[in-house]
């Protein structure tokens, strides 16, 4: 099978690209074709695992290894600037770095500090990314031809993958701020994938669930008892970063051309149990 990924000079950006889901990701979009990445998270070292990772697998691809912020403007503008510098453009993005919400607090306990910080990280801060994102966007012509054979169809500019979470669509009495933050996502994505339609520009969300991730076995290493809540799953597993990686690249990529302003449950169909 051909990969998801049209052929041809391609550059994907991932936040939160260290570990877990943004990790995922960059493994798949190489898998599908694209070997020019840029990379982003606040540790280096687990950059440069990901990078060498990527290397094992297809021996071309190029990275651009940012180590920054993204809650920092700053910070969010040069690591935008350095892919372009290094690469000339940016097509596929995946808006990965986040936080949760500790401690687990109902609204009347929690401090001012503790929801500002993660309102900063989760929503402020991947706002800053899509916007450094599209304007970047907007100054490429638009040169993704979508795969549909009808003659007349317009090429595009680029796409964009925002995390969010099935509590971006549901609720969670101790979270504190994560489910506004990732509500806030999912308004986001639909305002800027009406915004910018016409401008050859995709904006989508995936929402996960209860994903299989490191600090999920660093939680269980440390007595976390997570079989009530597997119980609750109808697969009856917690999902892998892997699978939420697959949907994520394949929103970003030229087969989901038609596909703009989705909030896509990545979660076993918890959510719709929860409505059942």
């Amino acid at each position: 099978m051909a990969p998801l990924l049209m052929t041809g000079i391609r550059v994907g950006l991932i936040t939160g690209a260290a570990s877990g889901i943004g990790r995922a990701c960059a493994k798949v979009l190489v898998e599908e074709g694209c070997t020019r990445l840029v990379l982003s998270d606040l540790t280096g070292s687990g950059l440069e695992e990901v990078s060498d990772e990527l290397k094992s697998i297809e021996p071309s691809v190029e990275t651009v290894l940012f180590i920054g912020d993204m809650s920092k403007e700053v910070d969010v503008n040069q690591m935008v600037e350095a892919g372009v510098a290094r690469f000339g453009a940016i097509h596929y993005c995946i808006n990965s770095a986040g936080v949760t919400s500790r401690p687990r607090l109902r609204t009347h306990e929690l401090e001012t500090r503790a929801f500002d910080q993660v309102i900063n990280i989760n929503l402020r801060g991947l706002w800053l990314c899509e916007r450094a994102q599209i304007r970047q966007f907007l100054k490429q012509e638009p040169t993704l031809k979508t795969r549909n054979r009808v003659e007349g169809i317009a090429t595009q500019r680029g796409a964009i993958v925002n995390i969010s979470s099935i509590f971006g669509l549901t609720a969670h009495a101790t979270a504190g701020a994560y489910p506004a933050s990732k509500a806030g996502v999912l308004g986001l994505t639909r305002t800027d994938a009406v915004a910018y339609a016409t401008d050859g520009i995709r904006v989508n969300a995936i929402c996960p669930g209860f994903i299989n991730t490191p600090l999920v076995g660093k939680a269980s290493a440390a007595g976390a008892d997570y079989n009530k809540l597997v119980s609750l799953i109808p697969f009856r597993r917690m999902g892998t970063a892997e699978e939420v990686a697959e949907a994520a690249v394949w929103l970003a990529s030229e087969r989901a051309s038609y596909v703009s302003g989705v909030e896509l449950p990545v979660d076993g169909a918890w959510v719709r149990a929860c409505n059942t």
